[in-house]
């Protein structure tokens, strides 16, 4: 048993406890790959081969049919239609990187069939969530002709607004990925995953995985027509810098076929070809070496989220569909404004939160709320902040709601093991709505009804962890010599574990008995080195700046994680510090 740490009073343990080493020594021995590798798969559950090589190298050969989407035979059916007969069309997104990616994407597509539809993205301050009435009458077609509206990242809760839309003319495609109610609404056609007698075999696609599989069925379609042949029809891949951005951003599973979509669309995004992203990366610092889906949820989703946050979504659209390099250099410097008004904004609110927070976290609950006068546009990623501090699901709500006295707005972010919509289906008596997926959702509830969430809330999230107090664990993968992890084979495998987030996290490695080279603090922060066969290698702990005392004298419990980075066109390998204590 690992002895137990001092920071943060965590014990240590392996990720999904006990594994089989025979079984890793055969692994790496068939993979040809060093033996930490294979203990890494193992760790995630690849013990064999075949199941190895398809994690380490997805490949895009290996999606499924779009045709296995329920009713994605009607879509593509409607969208050709409207194409064959020239109808008008609109795409209604959302204000968050998924509905503004899942936008683009279609936008873009449309336009190889020399369909220019009319995108609309809701302004978050002053129309709320998804499709409204207001918006759709003001796009309604003119003259009394059909019309196609296709929703994207949004709609599967829209049963009067869809109802509207086609009293307006409109015939109407709801695609969406969220959790769909009992009741659905009445459109032409609903592509969405999570749907009851889908047959597709994945069902944790984001909303702009769904975008472009039914950008995939309709290319199909047309080909398989004649419409375009195989050297004519559009080549998907240029549309996967998109489905990168936006299934990061939406933190859904990094598993399966999103997996092979994010690995694809990172290599897109790393050719940065398009001026929007090129433009994007110089404000973000991420023009050398590969992108990861680190640089998206870091770097790159802030800034185009920005946008949406603050009501003014169309300029992060714009950017992603720009072609003019002037133009997209002019926008992400507008973005980089509202980011950093966004920061501000975040700044103001984050001590207020995260006080509510520690009050709550020493009454012992297991899911926290906060509430204040907040901008409604940063308390999505307030909720997320105080959720990754305190290891809890988190609600954060505000009363800044347009023209709704005594309602609240609120957005929830959660942690691994804890399915906020299932939780918030238990909380329904206590809102007017809800919408989501496992680990974010917003919700309205009147502000009397506070008190009762909270209650429930908690309650509910203590049942669903009874005895497992993840917090008190922190989960490492493994325990390498210093010959393991410096080791040139492995340092050059290692990205094929990529990309990490949720579902896949980011490996976390124990040293015991380290020797730090040298040692300064940075702000807050502890630069260190380590010196192996000759070789420096540098480190960072992020906010460990306390810890400097025990890098000093004797050696130190290294629990970190490793980054290979580029920096001046050089490759380096860098050492995250989770904790650094003391020897026992």
């Amino acid at each position: 048993m690992i002895p137990e740490t001092n920071h943060n009073n965590k014990q240590i343990r392996y990720r999904n406890g006990a594994i089989d080493h025979d079984r890793c020594r055969r692994l790496a021995a068939e993979l040809d790959v060093p033996y930490v590798l294979a203990v890494l798969l193992c760790r995630r559950g690849i013990t064999t081969a075949r199941t190895a090589t398809t994690f380490l190298y997805p490949s895009l050969g290996d999606l499924p049919s779009p045709f296995l989407l329920k009713d994605m035979d009607k879509a593509v059916s409607l969208v050709i239609t409207a194409f064959q007969e020239k109808w008008p069309v609109v795409i209604h997104g959302d204000y968050d990187l998924d509905g503004i990616s899942s936008t683009a994407l279609l936008a873009r597509f449309l336009r190889s069939l020399s369909i220019r539809a009319v995108c609309h993205l809701p302004d978050r301050l002053t129309e709320g969530y998804g499709i409204n009435k207001q918006s759709i009458a003001r796009l309604a077609p003119g003259g009394g002709g059909p019309a196609l509206l296709i929703t994207v990242d949004c709609g599967i809760t829209a049963i009067d607004e869809v109802e509207f839309a086609r009293e307006q003319g409109f015939h109407v495609i709801v695609t969406d990925h969220h959790e769909p109610p009992d009741s659905l609404p009445a459109a032409d056609a609903i592509v969405n995953p999570k749907q009851e007698d889908c047959s597709f075999p994945f069902p944790e696609l984001a909303g702009v995985g769904v975008a472009f599989y039914l950008a995939m069925g309709i290319r199909s379609r047309l080909v398989e027509q004649g419409t375009w042949n195989k050297e004519t029809a559009p080549n998907l891949r240029q549309f996967l810098d998109f489905v990168a951005l936006g299934t990061v951003a939406d933190v859904v599973p990094l598993l399966g076929l999103n997996r092979i979509l994010v690995r694809a669309g990172l290599e897109v995004l790393t050719e940065r070809s398009s001026p929007g992203i090129r433009a994007l990366s110089e404000r973000a610092r991420t023009m050398e070496g590969r992108i990861t889906a680190e640089d998206i949820s870091y770097r790159l989703a802030p800034r185009l989220n920005a946008a949406g946050r603050l009501g003014k979504p169309e300029l992060a659209l714009e950017l992603l569909t720009c072609s003019e390099p002037a133009r997209a250099r002019q926008l992400a410097g507008r973005l980089e404004l509202i980011n950093q008004e966004r920061r501000q904004l975040e700044i103001e609110a984050l001590d207020s939160v995260l006080d509510q927070c520690a009050r709550q976290e020493d009454e012992g609950r297991a899911a926290l709320v906060a509430y204040g006068n907040y901008h409604l546009g940063i308390i999505g990623i307030i909720a997320a902040r105080s959720a990754e501090k305190y290891d809890k699901p988190v609600f954060v709500l505000t009363d800044e709601v347009a023209g709704d006295q005594g309602l609240l707005k609120g957005s929830g972010r959660s942690i691994d093991g804890i399915n906020l919509y299932e939780v918030l289906q238990q909380c329904a008596e206590t809102t007017i709505q809800f919408g989501g997926h496992a680990m974010a959702a917003g919700l309205t509830l009147h502000k009397s009804s506070l008190p009762g969430f909270a209650e429930t809330f908690d309650r509910v999230v203590a049942e669903t962890r009874q005895a497992k107090q993840p917090d008190q664990e922190r989960l490492i993968d493994y325990r390498p010599t210093a010959a393991e992890i410096f080791d040139e084979h492995f340092i050059g495998l290692y990205h094929k574990l990529e990309p990490f987030g949720q579902g896949n996290p980011e490996p976390v490695f124990y040293l015991e008995n380290q020797k730090i080279e040298s040692s300064h603090t940075l702000r807050n922060h502890l630069k260190y080195s380590i010196r192996y066969n000759g070789r420096l290698f540098n480190g960072i702990g992020f906010g460990l700046a306390d810890r400097i005392e025990y890098t000093r004298d004797k050696p130190v419990q290294l629990t970190f994680t490793i980054k290979n980075s580029t920096f001046r066109g050089e490759q380096r390998l860098e050492l995250h510090a989770v904790s650094i204590d003391p020897t026992t």
